[in-house]
């Protein structure tokens, strides 16, 4: 598939650059200014060469729009509708321009066609036709009745010169003298040099051609002029000499040759283009169409390639939003290589992406404490239900035992507020945690630390009769500001870390 695509991207660029060279050729030919004459068979070559070409552009063209029309079609391409904008605009951008100037330069060209050849011009060439041409005959009429007198005057008095080749050769001088003729001979039937002027060089005599002398011999004077050699020839048949001709040679002006040659060639190349104004029409118009569809074809390919290279940032946006919406947040776009504006855009989709990424793990998390929420506020409300029977279970022993209790009173009723102490505490505790799903915040009063450390260690005293709980202290003034629940559960955590290491080391 990708030979085949090469090869027609080649066949089209082929294609391209042949069609360049023979517009360029051919406005060079109408122009008169290339190598190629403008004639009707070089007209009608180029007709069928740009019509060739022509056909196989659009064919080409076609087939790339078309291919281009079913590839947007088939497949779900992000950003073909900006694609075909692109195209849409720069198309028509380029083609429409190309088509009204191409539309007003037809109807310009054949305005001017139809005045070159319009009936005062048409008048003009022929006329000047005309008069070259009753020139020309009226110059060969005066050699013509020339060459005649001649031919009488040497028929009349053969019997004075055939014998006497001085006297012929002078009277043959005198004869081109009165006559004004450049050059007189008497030739053979097949053209041989016989007689001519006095002392003539007869290397520079120059053999009469053969349709001449074949001419000549219906006894009829033949007049011919050539261009190339500035001359009129004449030649007649003697009838009084046996097989003998009169050839006369008259040099012609040479500037006056040149006008009717260039009349001639001018009145020939006007009336062959008059003739095929048809074909140069159809070429002319030939050549603004592949003008134009090389415009809107090179257009094309600026659109096709600014889309995508406007595109492909787009692509890879829309890419990476795709991937962020199924969850993948490590995407990242190119930031080097870029235009400015694109550069910006990765940027800040970028920092999107990472400052997105950053709140997923805030709501991760978020969900994760408010999970725990949920069970802590389950846990502290089953935790709190037993509280309840504990109060009145501890004021139901205080109030019974109370009266009945004789030693250690103190140690009883000690005890007892501790307890109380404990519920409590652990009550408020568990209402601020399943308020708050939090430790609840410090009250900040004044409080003597000193009574809150014992209160800590006492607990414990009786429980542990072989450990010695000293308190020392050093502290002149125990009033301090604190929370006093939290300062009371801190000392009773660490003397109970204490005593569970110490108990550790007397097990060991």
């Amino acid at each position: 598939m990708n030979i085949k695509k090469l090869n027609i991207n080649y066949i089209i660029g082929f294609t391209t650059v042949s069609s360049v060279i023979i517009v360029f050729l051919t406005i060079q030919t109408f122009a008169g200014k290339g190598f190629i004459d403008l004639t009707p068979t070089n007209i009608q070559i180029l007709l069928v060469i740009n019509l060739c070409l022509l056909v196989s552009f659009l064919s080409f063209v076609f087939y790339k729009f078309f291919n281009l029309y079913l590839i947007n079609k088939s497949q779900n391409i992000i950003g073909k509708k900006t694609r075909t904008k692109f195209l849409f605009y720069f198309i028509s951008l380029a083609g429409i321009p190309s088509i009204i100037i191409a539309i007003f330069s037809l109807i310009i060209f054949n305005f001017s066609i139809e005045k070159w050849f319009d009936k005062k011009i048409n008048e003009a060439v022929t006329n000047s036709v005309e008069i070259a041409k009753k020139y020309l005959n009226e110059h060969q009429g005066s050699i013509s009745k020339d060459i005649l007198l001649i031919a009488n005057d040497f028929n009349r008095n053969k019997d004075k010169l055939i014998d006497n080749k001085k006297d012929f050769e002078n009277y043959i001088s005198a004869q081109a003298k009165i006559r004004s003729i450049s050059n007189v001979y008497i030739v053979s039937e097949i053209g041989d040099f016989l007689l001519s002027f006095p002392d003539f060089d007869v290397t520079a005599f120059s053999r009469p051609d053969s349709y001449i002398l074949s001419a000549a011999k219906s006894g009829k004077p033949v007049i011919i002029s050539s261009a190339y050699t500035n001359k009129t020839y004449g030649m007649v048949k003697l009838s009084n000499f046996e097989n003998t001709y009169l050839y006369v040679v008259q040099n012609v002006d040479p500037q006056i040759v040149n006008y009717i040659q260039k009349t001639g060639e001018v009145s020939s190349y006007y009336f062959q283009i008059k003739n095929n104004i048809l074909n140069l029409q159809v070429t002319f118009m030939i050549v603004y169409i592949i003008i134009t569809l090389l415009l809107i074809f090179l257009a094309s390919i600026v659109s096709i390639n600014l889309s995508a290279y406007v595109t492909k940032p787009l692509i890879s946006l829309f890419d990476a939003s795709n991937e962020i919406k199924k969850g993948n947040y490590n995407i990242k776009l190119q930031e080097t290589n870029l235009d400015s504006d694109f550069l910006e855009l990765n940027s800040i989709f970028n920092q999107m992406v990472d400052k997105i990424k950053d709140d997923q793990k805030r709501i991760s998390l978020s969900g994760r404490f408010e999970a725990w929420n949920i069970i802590a506020k389950k846990l502290a409300h089953e935790i709190k239900n037993p509280l309840t029977p504990i109060q009145l279970s501890l004021d139901s022993i205080r109030d019974k035992f109370k009266n009945q209790i004789n030693t250690n009173r103190d140690q009883f009723d000690q005890h007892i507020l501790l307890i109380n102490q404990q519920i409590k505490e652990i009550s408020s505790l568990l209402n601020s945690f399943s308020d708050f799903a939090r430790m609840p915040d410090p009250i900040f009063e004044k409080i003597n630390i000193i009574a809150v450390i014992e209160n800590s260690i006492n607990p414990y005293k009786s429980n542990y009769q072989n450990i010695n709980f000293v308190l020392e202290n050093g502290i002149t003034d125990p009033a301090i500001k604190c929370d006093r629940n939290q300062i009371y559960r801190l000392f009773t955590n660490m003397i109970k870390n204490s005593v569970e290491s110490i108990m550790e080391k007397i097990m060991i």
